[in-house]
């Protein structure tokens, strides 16, 4: 009986505990992916090229609050895939951008032969994503528990007396 009764203990420490420490923590990240295309508009493939991202704050043209440079290799359809703010910083770091403050303007350069001759992409304004959009809600209580049950409820399900 002694060793139910610890090993209840500890389990109901550790399902208090354990929560604590394993939330999940935001991505310092934003996937990218494109397809990779000469001047005549053919397909880059199998090749090394180098990007480089540059988030621009209030406008397309605004003050850069973050660039960066990566490189990455397309396959046989041009297709290559990297992660917004885990190249080689320029300009800030990935982690001090305030999100929060103003509109967000992504602009991507490429050089199709892997050096540092850009050729400007464009630029878009950055938009909400599930993450955001989630969070809207955050302080939001959700649906309220069932009231005026009898009996506590123990750990494991046991009712306790």
């Amino acid at each position: 009986m002694k060793n139910l009764f610890t090993f209840l203990l500890i389990a109901t420490l550790l399902n208090g505990l354990i929560p604590k420490y394993t939330l999940a923590q935001t991505p310092q990240g934003i996937p990218y992916q494109a397809v990779a295309r000469n001047t005549t508009g053919n397909l880059i493939s199998n090749q090394i090229i180098a990007l480089r991202f540059s988030i621009h704050t209030a406008t397309a043209g605004g003050t850069i609050v973050y660039k960066e440079t990566q490189t990455a290799t397309t396959n046989s359809l041009g297709l290559f895939n990297v992660t917004i703010g885990q190249g080689i910083p320029v300009t800030g770091t990935f982690s001090s951008v305030n999100w929060g403050s103003g509109s967000k303007f992504i602009q991507v350069e490429l050089d199709a032969t892997g050096g540092t001759t850009y050729t400007n992409m464009g630029t878009t304004q950055m938009m909400s994503v599930p993450y955001a959009l989630y969070a809207e809600n955050a302080n939001v209580p959700g649906i309220a528990g069932p009231t005026g049950a009898t009996g506590a409820q123990g750990p494991i399900g046991l009712t306790g007396a």
